[in-house]
């Protein structure tokens, strides 16, 4: 029987992103294990979705292998017992294929990978979720990240990239072979809302017909930015833009506005301490981890995504196949998928002004304009489909065993 291990640094980074190329792996006769650490606290999923992923892995046949924390850079112990374990795993098991990701933990999977490859001919994958080197990222990421990929990738058979611009630094390293995918793909057919989850949701939050609802949902972490939106908001309210219990209706234009932030992470309770601080308590509500997002996005009318780095954002490419027109920032990975004002509006992540601007224009365009701009992003999605993603993995996999 033949062999393959699926290695990331977190759970959640194993069961959000590749439940389905464990299944291909699979179905071209393999047995796979699963490598990660269930501990990291930062988790974007609760305890109990937590336990629900690990017994679906239970119950596709996977052995689950956990290891040391891969989240610290700096954290050298972590980082050795991780080396330690997964080298130990994959010289016991001679995997013909590993597949691994995320920047630490795809050089210290590499590294434990080198004696395999040598001995046993193991095919070592490593798929780029986004570079820490970008244009506009920090001078030390390009002195520091960018060398050790370019180090890392002759111990690398196949270098999977998910957007533009990483292919083309990818293409510059010495990995055997560089692919570019649609990134983890997007299920088109996912988020179907329940019959009146419209009405119901807005009913649930206290929310009228007549106002306009601003959506994020994600993991909330500092790299997301979702303060960014809470200044902007702030800006807003200042210069009239927003309606206000105090506003003179009879000056135009003002809005009526809701932003709901969906989602858990560490920097939960600064978000609400932030949103106490800059007094927008009547414009801004944090949802929590909810499963019923289909009806969420139904409920919403534009969403929002600030974040300051990504690969290819899932929970952007989610939004768009619902139909939703975007405000995103324009970063790697966001470009590929929004051109400004076609599919949404683009602004610089670390310029609020620019936020503030873009959000105005999405606020002005008439629910036609919105429904236009949904379209669009529907029809591009189509590309981005799960199963269109699916077939490009599992030629990547044949592909080593001719490799």
């Amino acid at each position: 029987m033949k062999k393959a291990l699926m290695h990331a640094h977190t759970a959640y980074m194993v069961t959000q992103f590749n439940i389905d190329n464990i299944k291909i792996l699979q179905s071209l006769g393999y047995t796979v294990d699963v490598a990660c650490c269930w501990g990291d606290d930062d988790s974007a999923l609760s305890p109990e979705a937590m336990k629900e992923r690990r017994q679906k892995l239970n119950d596709m046949g996977c052995r689950i292998i956990e290891t040391a924390s891969l989240r610290k850079i700096f954290n050298f112990s972590e980082l050795s017992k991780a080396y330690k374990q997964i080298k130990t795993e994959v010289e016991a098991n001679q995997y013909e294929i590993v597949h691994t990701q995320s920047p630490i933990g795809g050089v210290i999977c590499r590294l434990a990978c080198r004696k395999a490859r040598k001995l046993y001919g193991t095919k070592v994958i490593y798929a780029a979720h986004g570079f820490h080197f970008f244009k506009g990222a920090p001078l030390k990421n390009w002195i520091v990240f960018y060398n050790v990929e370019k180090w890392c990738s002759r111990f690398t058979d196949l270098l999977i990239t998910i957007n533009k611009e990483d292919y083309k630094n990818a293409r510059k390293f010495k990995a055997e072979n560089v692919a570019l995918i649609h990134g983890a793909g997007v299920d088109t057919n996912k988020f179907v809302a329940s019959d009146g989850a419209r009405a119901k949701v807005r009913k649930e939050l206290g929310i009228d017909d007549d106002t306009i609802v601003l959506l994020s949902v994600g993991e909330l972490i500092p790299r997301k930015n979702h303060t960014e939106v809470l200044r902007a908001l702030k800006i807003m309210k200042d210069n009239g833009t927003l309606l206000t219990p105090e506003s003179d209706e009879r000056v135009q234009p003002k809005y009526k506005l809701k932003y709901l932030i969906a989602g858990r992470g560490k920097i939960q309770k600064q978000l609400q301490e932030e949103i106490a601080h800059l007094g927008l308590g009547d414009y801004v509500q944090m949802l929590g981890f909810r499963r019923d997002v289909a009806d969420v996005f139904a409920a919403s009318d534009i969403y929002v995504f600030p974040s300051h780095q990504e690969g290819l954002p899932v929970a952007l490419m989610e939004a768009m196949s619902v139909g939703m027109p975007v405000v995103c920032s324009k970063i790697r990975g966001n470009t590929d998928l929004i051109n400004d004002g076609v599919g949404g509006y683009l602004f610089d992540s670390k310029n609020v002004k620019t936020l503030v601007t873009a959000l105005g224009k999405a606020l002005a365009d008439n629910s036609a304009r919105r429904a236009e701009m949904g379209q669009t992003n529907i029809e591009t999605m189509k590309s981005f489909d799960k199963e269109k993603v699916n077939e490009e993995m599992k030629g990547i996999y044949e592909s080593l065993t001719r490799i």
